[in-house]
């Protein structure tokens, strides 16, 4: 008769056989779904809000495998070609996991509202890569609600005197009508929660127009405007296209109409707590599904 002490040898033994065979370690790393983090891009020092993003996502949901990709081609090939580093695309990104054993994957989008980033980009090609099960976490303004709780945040960093302070809120712009509308939808959330105060809603790229707010705080003739970043990332159009020295920029621009005293909010809403708890929130979701 085997002796029992024997038995749980051999067990051991054949566990140790079992976990060392080809592909072993691999299916227990892929248990687990992944996540993907789906951003824009920068080519500015502002790249380091993605970081700060991760060290939040990390803390939120330990033990994920994370990835990026990032959506902008022109800010990939600039980073390859000035600094030497790639940035996959999220096709790029889903191909990898795919390779390196995992099946189920929650792709976070970083984007502000459902545009054409998120369309293209991302809704899009999570569909190509056969052989996934993926679900997707929204962009930041997907719903009624997620406008009401983003302007409760902002809410917290405006100035207490909205009368003699207008405030500014530089977003992108957004070529699709559903993009689009969803930047109109917060501008009237904005109105109407500060019916009689100075805070407006402007984007570099389309509507609501730049000029709308520029002349709206003309209207109002507040003594200082604060220029806030409407984006995760505080990058070149922060940089340049709202703060920048150019007769063009919105601070050339303001200036034009009145000395005002301004100021620049240099962050991006990827720093802002309660704006990364929104977007985990809708990565908690995507997982749910999964």
């Amino acid at each position: 008769m085997v002796k029992p002490s024997k038995f749980r040898w051999l067990f051991l033994l054949l566990f140790i056989m079992a976990i060392s065979a080809p592909g072993a370690l691999n299916a227990a790393a892929t248990a687990k779904p992944a996540i993907v983090l789906a951003a824009f891009g920068t080519t500015t020092a502002a790249f380091d809000t993605y970081s700060h993003f991760e060290t939040k996502v990390k803390e939120r949901f330990p033990g994920y495998e994370i990835r990026w990709a990032f959506t902008s081609h022109k800010v990939r090939h600039k980073v390859a070609k000035e600094k030497g580093q790639k940035l996959n695309d999220l096709a790029t990104t889903l191909r990898e996991l795919k390779a390196a054993g995992y099946t189920r994957l929650a792709i976070q989008s970083l984007h502000i509202v459902p545009g054409e980033e998120w369309d293209k980009k991302v809704v899009q090609v999570s569909r190509e890569i056969p052989g996934l099960k993926v679900a997707l976490g929204k962009p930041l303004l997907s719903s009624p609600k997620d406008q009401e709780r983003v302007l409760n945040i902002l809410a917290q960093t405006f100035p207490k005197d909205l009368t003699a302070t207008a405030v500014v809120l530089m977003a992108h712009g957004s070529p699709t009508h559903e993009g689009t509308a969803t930047y109109l939808a917060f501008s009237r959330l904005l109105r109407a929660r500060y019916p009689h105060q100075n805070v407006f809603l402007g984007t570099v790229e389309g509507t609501p127009a730049k000029e709308e707010a520029f002349e709206a705080v003309k209207k109002a003739n507040p003594a200082a405007v604060v220029l806030m970043p409407f984006m995760f990332v505080a990058g070149e159009h922060v940089a340049k296209d709202m703060l920048g020295d150019e007769p063009e920029s919105w601070k050339s621009e303001l200036l034009k109409q009145k000395a005002y005293r301004i100021e620049g909010i240099t962050k991006g809403l990827g720093y802002q707590d309660g704006i990364i708890a929104i977007y985990l929130d809708h990565l908690a979701q995507a997982l749910k599904n999964l």
